[in-house]
């Protein structure tokens, strides 16, 4: 196949203009005077965007600083790497502003960067510098500006790419003038000329890095290229993802066993090591975001909380302190419905988790110092457990959501008596707490919901119901009756049966006549209008 600049040379890729027709003098000139100033303009733009190309040093693995491979290289908590000795004096990235909150002379040596300099360094003992000049990747240089600015080019070498010595001859040997009365170049093929010479710069980048393998560029600890590379305050980089897991776990380099702070993991991504597994490897990094993104993608199982019963429509804060918990939440994070679900642990029963539970979205989350963070959640749908599995030590399983049984016409009025009769009683119930209560009630989570228009075709039913699940003294076993009941009238008879069995309770706390076995625990009451 005959390449972009092959056709270059080629008669056809510059076809002569077509005849023009006589016209008067006076229109003449004034076309001609339009096409003369229209050609000008192409020219200068053309010429303006070659001398922008040719200065575009784009390098691997170099100072922002000296130009020049990197020399002892230090990476910056904002992903920045200089060479040492060019950032001895300052702890504020000459690149982005940011400031260190470490002190320059802390700062150690980034042992993946030096390793592959020395590397290229010893492929390449006689150059000093890999960022190559535009002379000595193309052949020409920008050498001045003229006042129609077209931009003057210098050719060093005659037998360089056949672009050089197209360009070279277009640009140097005729006017603008000349050129559009001899040639008519169209606005493609100056575009075509630009990316020949994008194409021929971005080759012999590759060809001086050939010598650095893919190998070379993968996390030690997931064995696959880097993917956001961190670098830590030891000098050892590792994929961000990777980082976090470390972190999760204890906070120690697993190289250098070096104390990690918990807030490295939200380092600048290394921008010198990206950008070279992005040039080089460009495959090897899709794989590994397609990687990323099929273990972020939402599948049918659900991770699960094992922790305590969650209720629709209520706040649920959680402080997240272990492991695989830590894993579970930064997750969900990044997803995008940021939603998991919530169980609680069963007791002397050989299952792991209750069968039933509440879906919770995160609304917010606290990182702490020491690496635990705590969200801030809300309850969204309740779900029936129809199979369970693990995953990278917490556990996963897939669920079926379940709604009420839609009341009616004909039982909605007997629904509408029996709901304003106990919602009347739980409000009574709730103002009768003590100030101090209700206010850690309200705090931990809010204030009791107003009643809902419509409330008997919520999927859940009034949200106060739920919302008196967390205060009440209700066992976990009965707090999972609520939830797989499928009956608005059963669970508002229950709570009315709840509410008579705390008012017995208080009258009798007050007589001082309360036994310590009269609890809702052991009471059948609620129990009765569940089943």
């Amino acid at each position: 196949m005959e390449s972009h600049c092959d056709k270059l040379h080629n008669a056809s890729a510059f076809p002569t203009p077509r005849p023009i027709r006589t016209r008067s003098k006076s229109r003449r000139s004034k076309t001609k005077a339009t096409d003369s100033s229209a050609a000008a303009k192409a020219f200068a733009n053309f010429g303006r965007a070659l001398h922008e190309v040719i200065e575009n040093r784009r390098a691997l693995f170099t100072c922002p600083m000296c130009r020049r491979i990197l020399s002892v290289p230090v990476t910056g908590e904002c992903g920045h790497t200089f060479c040492a000795a060019c950032v001895e004096t300052t702890s504020r990235c000459t690149t982005c502003n940011h400031e260190d909150t470490a002190e320059a002379s802390s700062r150690r040596v980034n042992v993946l960067v030096q390793d592959i300099c020395n590397k290229w360094r010893e492929t390449h003992p006689k150059q000093l510098d890999c960022s190559n000049s535009s002379a000595d990747i193309l052949g020409f240089e920008p050498r001045y500006t003229l006042r129609s600015r077209q931009v003057g080019l210098l050719a060093r070498n005659k037998n360089q790419d056949a672009i050089v010595t197209r360009t070279v001859r277009l640009l140097l040997t005729k006017s603008i003038s000349e050129r559009r009365r001899d040639k008519r170049i169209s606005e493609r093929e100056l575009d075509r000329i630009l990316h020949c010479v994008n194409l021929t710069k971005e080759r012999h980048l590759k060809e001086s890095w050939k010598h650095l393998e893919v190998a070379d560029l993968e996390c030690v600890l997931c064995s696959r290229v880097f993917h956001e590379p961190v670098t830590t305050n030891c000098g050892h980089t590792f994929c961000k993802c990777c980082l976090a897991r470390v972190i999760d776990h204890g906070l120690g380099c697993p190289l250098c066993m070096s104390p990690l702070n918990p807030f490295e993991e939200s380092n600048g991504i290394t921008k010198c090591i990206d950008d070279a597994v992005r040039f080089l490897y460009p495959r090897a990094y899709a794989e590994r975001v397609r990687a990323m993104h099929r273990e972020l993608k939402a599948t049918n199982s659900l991770p699960v909380f094992v922790c305590t019963n969650a209720f629709p429509g209520v706040a649920c804060p959680l402080y997240v302190y272990e492991p695989r918990y830590r894993l579970l939440a930064r997750r969900c994070l990044q997803s995008k419905q940021r939603r998991f679900a919530m169980v609680a642990r069963m007791e002397n029963t050989p299952e792991k988790f209750a069968p039933y539970g509440t879906i919770l979205e995160v609304k917010d989350a606290v990182h702490l110092h020491n690496g635990t963070s705590i969200l801030t959640t809300i309850g969204v749908r309740r779900f029936k457990v129809t199979s369970k599995g693990e995953q990278d030590g917490y556990d996963t399983a897939r669920v079926q959501y379940i709604e009420d049984i839609k009341v009616s016409s004909e039982k909605l009025p007997e629904i509408l008596e029996l709901h304003e009769k106990v919602y009347q009683k739980a409000a009574r119930w709730v103002k009768s707490l003590t100030p101090r209560v209700l206010a850690e009630v309200e705090n931990c989570i809010g204030e009791m919901p107003p009643l809902e228009q419509q409330w008997f075709n919520i999927p859940d039913g009034p949200a106060w119901a739920w919302w008196l699940m967390p205060i009440l003294p209700l066992s976990s076993k009965l707090q999972i009756g609520f939830l797989c009941t499928t009956s608005l009238e059963k669970r508002l008879r229950a709570i009315d049966k709840l509410l008579e069995h705390m008012k017995i309770k208080m009258r009798a706390l007050k007589r001082n006549t309360l036994k310590c076995t009269d609890t809702v625990e052991n009471s059948d009451s609620c129990r009765m209008w569940l089943v």
